[in-house]
């Protein structure tokens, strides 16, 4: 049996919003045999646009009930049978939200129409349910509205069980995951994804570019994305996937720097981390009225150099604890308590104040100093090449591939191999969390 399903809510996302109204029909393979529909009050604010939209405003829904007070005729509704919607994944998400909320849980075979008709129905235009109602003369006279929307899926569905011919039960299959994939997402993309180590890009109708991450293993954790445990946290972008593309890096180091680089070239609307200037924070030098020699952690700010700068205020208070402990500094001069310094295994020795001046120089010049020149060795895209990762007295240059036969003898035989990429906060971390996991030559 198959519980067709509709909901209209008060926003895209089940993290956030919630269900105005639904409507499930039992369908046993021939016809619609029951069905059950309510309004419901979401005990939020319906914003103007889901109104003009659907038509359901707060004034409907301010006497009707709420969920877990017909959670328990929902629940019987649709136990036992299989979960069919069209973009099955939207309204799966918010229905388990719901009932995980109440302390159940919602675990039903799915099934989504969107995927069904493009595997059925090859080459239409779109398979937005409106569009397919044109197509087949499916008349939808209540649009928006969770029965009319669900009727017009049931007489979707009865096209696609007329002509399916093993599709259902594939999409059924458990290691099949077709109901996890993007509504719109050719399956054959997601197929020839590679198992290697890269980066990859979703794409939206358009060919913009919504999402870039970095993997290991690309084709395993673009299916991490699509899990059914990860509804909640990306339906929306998973709404607007068309299209994943890659490119394979070889190393994991590479694909941390691509990803850095691109994150803030393309500017992904679904990327939250590293799209913003990430130096935030910076350690500071003065000499206070007494003639005391300090540093501080403060905000990087407009027209003030910072001497070191540091993408979080944790990185920068972590390193200068390091940096007091390396050159023996007074935690007091450096805006840091004993006790934090005690706990990370420094106690300051007061009868060390002789030469604390000189040991104040010693480490402003040392911050001052010129960075090393090397290159960071890794592995290369397939077992003939290797990558290579240039850093020229501490500032990161770009990175290249050569042959394994390639002598990396100086800096202008790397450089001619390299591409140049900008340097930020962001890949100086990068390249310190790597430089001690590679094979490293100094230059």
């Amino acid at each position: 049996m198959y519980a067709i399903v509709d909901i209209e809510t008060t926003g895209s996302s089940a993290a956030h919003g919630k269900i105005t109204e639904i409507a499930i029909l039992i369908h046993d393979g021939k016809r619609v045999v029951d069905e059950y529909q309510t309004l419901l009050n979401p005990e939020s604010y319906i914003p103007s646009n889901i109104t003009a939209l659907t038509g359901i405003s707060n004034e409907m829904v301010e006497d009707a009930p709420r969920f877990f007070e017909v959670a328990k005729e929902v629940h019987q509704m649709l136990e036992g049978n299989i979960f069919v919607a069209h973009n099955v994944n939207f309204d799966y998400s918010f229905i388990k939200k719901e009932f995980q909320d109440l302390g159940g849980n919602l675990n039903l075979p799915k099934l989504c129409t969107v995927r069904l008709t493009r595997k059925v129905f090859p080459g239409l235009k779109s398979y937005s349910l409106g569009r397919l109602g044109e197509h087949f003369g499916i008349e939808n006279s209540a649009r928006h509205r969770a029965m009319g929307d669900a009727r017009a899926t049931a007489e979707l569905m009865d096209l696609i069980l007329e002509k399916e011919n093993g599709e259902i039960e594939f999409f059924l299959k458990k290691n099949s995951k077709e109901a996890d994939l993007p509504p719109n997402l050719n399956r054959q993309v997601f197929e020839e994804l590679p198992e290697v180590t890269g980066i990859y890009y979703f794409h939206d109708e358009h060919g913009k570019v919504l999402y870039v991450g970095k993997a290991n293993n690309i084709k395993r954790r673009v299916r991490n994305h699509f899990s059914s445990t990860d509804v909640i946290f990306k339906q929306q972008l998973k709404d607007k996937i068309h299209d994943v593309s890659f490119e394979i890096c070889g190393d994991e180091l590479i694909a941390f720097l691509k990803e850095s680089y691109e994150i803030k070239r393309l500017f992904p609307k679904f990327n939250k981390a590293q799209k913003f200037p990430t130096a935030k924070f910076g350690l500071y030098h003065y000499v206070d009225g007494s003639g005391v020699n300090r540093i501080s952690v403060g905000k990087v700010q407009r027209g003030l150099k910072p001497i070191k700068a540091f993408p979080s205020f944790d990185k920068a208070r972590s390193f200068l604890i390091q940096f007091a402990k390396q050159f023996g500094l007074n935690p007091e001069h450096c805006g840091l308590p004993a006790s934090l310094l005690n706990y990370h295994g420094y106690s300051y020795d007061s009868s060390s104040e002789m030469g604390l001046n000189e040991r104040f120089a010693n480490a402003l010049k040392d911050l001052d100093a010129v960075g090393d020149s090397f290159c960071l060795v890794g592995k290369g895209r397939d077992v003939n090449e290797v990558s290579l990762v240039l850093v020229e007295q501490g500032k990161y240059q770009g990175y290249g591939y050569a042959e394994t036969s390639f002598a990396i003898e100086n800096i202008d035989n790397i450089k001619d191999i390299i591409h140049l990429y900008p340097e930020t906060p962001d890949i100086q971390s990068i390249i310190r969390q790597f430089r001690e996991k590679r094979q490293l030559i100094n230059l």
